[in-house]
């Protein structure tokens, strides 16, 4: 059995949660002036390795593994519960004597304290991002630090000084121009069931109120389901074809319809899944960035949640920076976004982007956090290599989005085909007001 701690005070929980959760760990150092991004890489790189180096000193302690599994909270019972118990016990965040199978209260606080060390929401909610926590040894943590220490390192020493970040593990999108970091803002990315991939590609137009094409596996996982039990796709505002007409899907017997005869397609408005704005990249796989009509769901800790595409918090801002110094100004967004149909500007020059895997990043008051690996991209080897997404006409000077050597490379998401957005979307104008090509199906 493990002695009993002394747990009458919120700072010892703390403390003994950051010495021997090893998920997180404190340096000191005041918050840094504002510096160019590549220093500020320098610093995370060296703060990694100086927190990984903390952890091989730590004592060697009992690791109980909880394992995956369901969510677990106030009144759940089972194996994994007493899992559980015992590792808040190890950990010194709860009594020996209070180790059971039933999370009763004891348990809820002992999480909170926890989650709070580890800069967690405390909600007592045992979900995917605790439980990696605190299954995490000290070994562990200190080699992930270790390998997004040099995976941040390579990025800086290859990426261009304009470039857009996401970083699929904390789930967020980061603006730099001029090698100065302009706008940082959280993201939502693809669930594990379908992953975002990692590539380095680059914005060319935003789409001011796009309408969504529902992508293929959407369509044939969800959607058409839904035809077939309801008569209807489940999507406001969305007019819905087969084989190439449109149809009232109340009046069809979708039971013998395959996928590749149906399209549905959702106007715009507020109520459409891309929300108002839309980002275009170059990729084959058709992941591009947007908006979202459920706000909401950037309040959640873990948001590893859409289709593959990847969710911006503040889309207009995003739009805003990307257009500076064209005569797209933010008044003129406003009257785009008046508009009934879609409006497509072409950037001044193509924004270049590039999606990361940094598991371990360090946040202002100096502290490093780890973070879920989303994808279980880690398990078989270290992040220290890149891997080139396909991608046709990339620009000079960008580089493979940071990813595991010897890893899987991540699933190919297949090339929308068929048609593109019905002819009700206004046709996409460049800064000169010269019709580009339309682009294919989307995906969210």
């Amino acid at each position: 059995m493990i002695a009993s701690a002394d747990l009458r005070t919120s700072r010892k929980l703390a403390l003994l949660a950051l010495t021997a959760a090893s998920a997180m760990a404190l340096l000191g150092a005041e918050p840094a002036d504002a510096l160019p991004y590549r220093d500020t890489l320098t610093q995370w790189a060296d703060r990694l390795d100086a927190a990984a180096v903390e952890l091989d000193h730590a004592p060697v302690q009992a690791s109980t593994r909880i394992g995956e599994g369901g969510l677990m909270k106030l009144g759940s019972s089972g194996e994994r519960v007493g899992r559980l118990a015992q590792r808040l016990a190890e950990l010194g965040l709860l009594p020996a004597d209070k180790v059971s199978e039933v999370f009763t209260i004891d348990v809820d606080r002992a999480v909170k304290s926890f989650q709070l060390a580890q800069r967690m929401k405390p909600d007592g909610l045992i979900g995917a991002g605790t439980r990696a926590a605190l299954d995490r040894t000290p070994a562990e943590a200190a080699a992930l630090m270790r390998q997004s220490a040099v995976a941040m390192r390579s990025f800086r020493d290859t990426a261009p000084d304009n470039i857009l970040v996401v970083n699929l593990t904390d789930q967020t999108t980061t603006l730099v121009r001029g090698g100065e970091e302009e706008l940082t803002m959280r993201a939502i990315v693809g669930r594990p069931s379908r992953e975002t991939p990692l590539l380095t590609d680059r914005i060319t137009h935003v789409i001011v109120n796009p309408t969504w094409t529902v992508p293929p596996t959407v369509l044939k996982e969800d959607k058409l389901p839904n035809l077939r039990a309801k008569g209807t796709p489940g999507i406001q505002n969305a007019i819905v074809y087969l084989d190439g007409q449109e149809v009232a899907p109340e009046t069809v017997d979708w039971h013998d319809v395959t996928p590749g005869r149906v399209r549905i397609v959702q106007q715009p408005g507020d109520h459409n899944a891309l929300g108002r704005f839309r980002f275009n990249l170059t990729n084959p796989y058709d992941i591009y960035l947007h908006g979202t009509n459920e706000p909401r769901l950037f309040a959640r800790e873990l948001r590893s949640i859409s289709s593959g595409c990847v969710r911006l918090e503040d889309p207009r801002r995003l739009a805003e920076l990307l257009l500076q110094g064209t005569s797209v100004t933010p008044e003129r967004i406003d009257r785009l976004l008046s508009k009934q149909q879609p409006q497509w500007v072409k950037l001044a020059a193509p924004m270049p982007v590039q999606f990361v895997y940094w598991i371990a990043t360090v946040e202002a008051d100096g502290a490093v956090r780890l973070h879920p690996d989303i994808y279980d991209r880690l398990d078989d080897a270290p992040a220290t290599m890149s891997v080139p997404a396909a991608m046709p006409g990339a620009l000079p000077g960008t580089t493979p989005a940071a990813a595991p050597a010897m890893s899987p490379a991540p699933a190919a998401v297949p090339p929308a085909g068929g048609q593109p957005d019905a002819g009700r979307a206004a046709m996409p104008l460049d800064k000169s007001g010269t019709a580009e090509k339309s682009a294919g199906k989307s995906s969210v």
